[in-house]
């Protein structure tokens, strides 16, 4: 993996997500995004490289963003963008299982309601690294690997 795309509107959160991640992948560069249309634009900008790396992401997504939720951002990476293959694991708060399904239905590849502590944090992560690398491999793998 490449790079780390965290989308998340809450500033607490990022923080949690950024600090899990860097333990388990310190040498991944992560980058945030506070909305759907943060994170196209940062893409959008990765893509202007033209280089193969933008394909090596994963992408961390809230759905309960301000402006667009976090759907839109799902919708827009499989529009045949360079993102169209990139994983992407929603980490929401939502409960709702038609929320899961749909994220499901949109190619993300897993499903994590947030959780309420640092050591979630990196269960979540480590389950995350195995989805996004089985992913990578299979190109189409899906996965609930969180409350669905």
């Amino acid at each position: 993996m490449t790079w780390v795309l965290v989308v998340e509107d809450e500033a607490d959160h990022r923080i949690l997500v950024r600090e899990a991640l860097g333990r388990l992948a310190p040498s991944v560069p992560i980058s945030e995004a506070g909305t759907v249309e943060e994170a196209m634009e940062w893409m959008e900008g990765r893509a202007s490289l033209n280089d193969s790396s933008a394909r090596g992401g994963l992408v961390i997504l809230d759905l309960g963003l301000p402006g667009a939720p976090g759907f839109a951002l799902l919708e827009w990476m499989r529009e045949d963008t360079p993102f169209e293959r990139v994983p992407v694991v929603v980490l929401t708060a939502s409960e709702n299982a038609m929320d899961a399904e749909h994220a499901f239905n949109l190619g993300a590849k897993g499903y994590f309601q947030k959780p309420s502590d640092f050591q979630q944090y990196l269960g979540i992560f480590r389950r995350v690294f195995n989805i996004a690398e089985k992913a990578r491999e299979s190109g189409a793998l899906r996965s609930d690997g969180g409350n669905a």
